[in-house]
């Protein structure tokens, strides 16, 4: 069978037996893909290095019956600073369990990996907010697998004034007179804007603002209510992280 040649960042990292790994791996040739690494727990393994958990790596996967074998890895960033303190690591364990979560394909994965990258890297470099991180993380990754949200126009009506709620079920923005609706949340002018900035820059800029607390959690509400309105559940490394971080 032909070997594969791809990039892509490990999502999650599951022990078998006493020396082997299966990794989940989201590659920019083939989509989300689960492989097997051989020997990977041995520490003279050469497989090693690029077989770490959210660590961005080459790899040459050889097809099997049921998953890949990766029979070539070199790691190219390996965000370190991630390990740094529990809190980015449980936003980092969040990030790759929600991007596993939607299953990309090999299209889907040519923008989601770009995106990726880029929230771990400021993740795990940067003193910018990590909640603000999370927000447009979640969502761009919900634009880009086709669940974008109407934040210009109510979407019960159609009315572009007086944008005052949001409402995941309803999919986007809901202006004051249609605003009953049961999952409804409020949602401000300066909140409102940055998300409709986050929605429509590219993902170098995507990140490049800032917001007070309160328009954080405006934010995250929204985000978070669309993931769970597409998966129908909330996911377990969302409620660690709201642990973590004391939102509980």
């Amino acid at each position: 069978m032909e070997l594969i040649k791809t990039d892509g960042v490990i999502l999650k990292r599951t022990y078998v037996g006493e020396k082997d790994a299966i990794i989940k791996i989201l590659t920019s040739g083939a989509g989300l893909v689960s492989a097997s690494v051989k020997g990977v727990k041995n520490m003279k393994s050469k497989l090693a290095a690029g077989s770490q958990v959210f660590g961005y790596s080459d790899f040459v996967l050889r097809p099997g019956k049921e998953l890949f074998v990766v029979t070539q890895s070199a790691q190219k960033e390996g965000f370190f600073g991630l390990s740094s303190n529990i809190e980015r690591l449980s936003f980092a364990s969040y990030f790759a369990e929600l991007t596993a979560a939607f299953h990309p394909g090999a299209e889907d994965a040519k923008a989601i990996l770009p995106l990726l990258l880029n929230t771990l890297y400021l993740l795990s470099n940067s003193s910018k907010n990590m909640e603000l991180i999370k927000c447009v993380f979640e969502l761009r990754l919900l634009c880009y697998l086709g669940f974008a949200p109407e934040l210009d126009a109510c979407t019960v009506c159609g009315d572009t004034e007086k944008l005052c709620f949001f409402s995941p079920s309803a999919g986007g923005t809901v202006c004051r007179g249609c605003g009953a609706l049961a999952d409804a949340c409020i949602i401000t002018e300066n909140t409102l804007a940055a998300m409709r900035y986050a929605q429509n820059s590219d993902d170098k800029k995507a990140f490049s603002f800032a917001l007070s607390k309160s328009a954080i959690d405006e934010f995250a509400q929204c985000t978070e209510k669309m993931c769970e309105q597409v998966f129908s559940r909330p996911l377990p490394s969302l409620a660690y992280l709201k642990q973590i971080t004391g939102k509980l």
